[in-house]
């Protein structure tokens, strides 16, 4: 059996029985199907494979497999003397040479592109680019695996696999699901609320493809609890606009809302004072220093080393103990005198020689630590100059368990790349859209336009926090409406502030009744709900 560390290079993470046999049991339909699974690993799909034929009346069951792992490779022709197993990259292999099988089903590698490099994604998206899928180079390996598998497949094929949840929300991911509505007369993307897989952060979907050859005419997406459910064949299928879907308007999560609140959301979107995050502000990461423990200082540090005031900025790593809507210099002072990091060391535009000695000891004290050796560091010079430090009027945190938080940044504190920095355009007002950020409209439509990390976290990158949905109040109602909510913020009443900033917005300004308000949270909740639990 492959070690953690080789598991994690391979992309290689076993798939269950249950998982297995359900896919099969779905893809493989006649005595005579030929069946490829094109990353066997120890052959799990190849057995369920040949018991399905078997039991559709096969005396020679025709299954195949390929991995690029030997010893794999060596256990699947094992414990399976009749099935042809192949150590190839599947990669490697064509149409022409290869195939074709009727039902292609397994469990894709599941490479980052941090690993995926080399020669190896070279070849892997010349061959999507080949089946007519133009992936870009950061895609992940399951991608132009999908995409490769989908050319082994006689017409009228079937495609059954595990896939990870990005193909909800990754950008290439849209470019995959494009080319398999050009491919096959029907999909289905099967979602699951429990892991699939326990012990892998990365949660996971079921994809289904039939009739290889034809435009698709049907996409559903299937919410389930967990593999038992999908077992029992309960039919919960929610048909997928497809115009919508190749137009990269909605994502497939979208779809575990009823129709009503996802037509409330469209209507509330295309109203005058409701405004994607990103039309009215620049959001990005702070600056990147390549060593925070180091380019950022206590006050404790500050008073050992004796750095002067006026080689710092005060700075702000991180929102976990802060709770209200404005940041306050109180806020700062508080954070520094609770012992935290709120300093940031600014030497920029400063040689060395022209520092005090004091700025010059510490320098050399990082030196001796190899702080300049570091990546961000080595690649710039000097390697103590932090580049890019500028301030935002608001913060945004990134990942939460719940909803990100948005603060107004009133003490002028500069930030790194763990906060995002919001750049309002010079027509809007920040405190509008702080304010509008804790109603039940942005919660829900963070959960919509974010995506989960391992653990339940949600995550919001720049551009997926530009599509967030804020509805401003009034402008006369604007600076109370901050006041208050932030004052409840600070004594812990989040849904106290959400109710307020509820009734002052979507129904004062937007007409919402109360029904309408409590649907979109409780959407909200229910996107929450199914993300904190896988």
């Amino acid at each position: 059996m492959a070690t953690a560390t080789q598991q994690k290079v391979l992309g290689a993470f076993y798939t269950s029985d249950p998982v297995a046999k359900f896919l099969v049991r779905w893809a493989v339909r006649a005595p005579g199907d030929r069946v490829l699974d094109p990353s066997c690993g120890d052959g799990v799909f190849l057995a369920a494979a040949a018991e399905r034929l078997r039991t559709l009346g096969s005396s020679r069951p025709i299954v195949e497999g390929i991995d690029v792992d030997p010893s794999a490779v060596h256990r699947a022709e094992r414990a399976l003397p009749f099935a042809r197993v192949l150590a190839r990259d599947f990669f490697d292999l064509d149409s022409a040479s290869f195939g074709p099988f009727d039902a292609v089903v397994g469990n894709p590698p599941f490479i980052r592109y941090q690993t995926f490099n080399g020669h190896n994604r070279l070849t892997a998206l010349e061959c999507a680019r080949r089946a007519g899928a133009k992936l870009p180079r950061l895609s992940s390996s399951w991608a132009p695996f999908i995409v490769h598998a989908v050319e082994l497949l006689t017409s009228g094929g079937r495609l059954a696999m595990v896939v990870p949840a990005e193909l909800a929300h990754a950008q290439y991911a849209l470019e995959v699901l494009r080319f398999l509505t050009r491919r096959f007369a029907s999909l289905s993307v099967c979602m699951f609320q429990q892991k699939l897989f326990p012990n892998l952060s990365e949660d996971t979907f079921l994809l289904l493809g039939e009739g290889k050859g034809r435009i698709c005419g049907r996409f559903t997406i299937s919410p389930f609890d967990s593999i038992a459910d999908v077992v029992k064949e309960s039919d919960s299928s929610i048909p997928v606009n497809l115009e919508d879907l190749n137009a990269g308007r909605v994502r497939l999560t979208h779809y575990l809302l009823a129709p009503k609140v996802r037509h409330l959301y469209q209507t509330l979107s295309e109203q005058k004072g409701v405004s994607r995050f990103g039309d009215t502000a620049d959001i990005g990461i702070g600056y990147v220093t390549g060593a925070n423990d180091f380019f950022h200082l206590s006050e404790r540090e500050r008073l050992a080393w004796k750095i002067p005031h006026k080689h710092l900025k005060s700075a702000i790593v991180s929102l976990a103990g802060f709770s209200g809507l404005t940041l306050k210099s109180s806020d700062w002072r508080h954070h520094r005198d609770s012992g935290e990091k709120a300093y940031l060391l600014a030497l920029s535009g400063r040689a060395e020689s022209e520092l005090p000695e004091s700025v010059r000891l510490y320098l050399t004290h990082g030196a001796r630590s190899n702080i300049p050796k570091r990546f961000k560091c080595r690649v710039r010079k000097p390697w103590f100059q932090v580049p890019h430090v500028r301030l935002g009027h608001a913060l945004l945190s990134y990942m939460a368990g719940s909803t990100p938080k948005l603060v107004l940044n009133s003490c002028k504190c500069v930030a790194p790349n763990t906060l995002h920095l919001v750049h309002f355009h010079g027509v809007y007002r920040p405190s509008c859209f702080a304010a509008g950020w804790y109603s039940s409209l942005t919660k829900l439509s963070c959960e919509m336009e974010g995506h989960p990390l391992g653990g339940g976290m949600l995550k919001l990158e720049p551009t997926e926090a530009g599509q967030v949905l804020v509805a401003q109040p009034y402008p006369r109602d604007t600076k109370p409406l901050v006041i208050e909510i932030d004052r409840r913020l600070r004594l812990g009443q989040l849904e106290s502030a959400r109710d307020l900033a509820d009734e002052r917005i979507l129904r004062n300004r937007f007409g919402l009744s109360g029904n309408e308000c409590a649907r979109l949270r409780e959407a909200a909740n229910h996107l929450e709900s199914w993300r904190m639990h896988r």
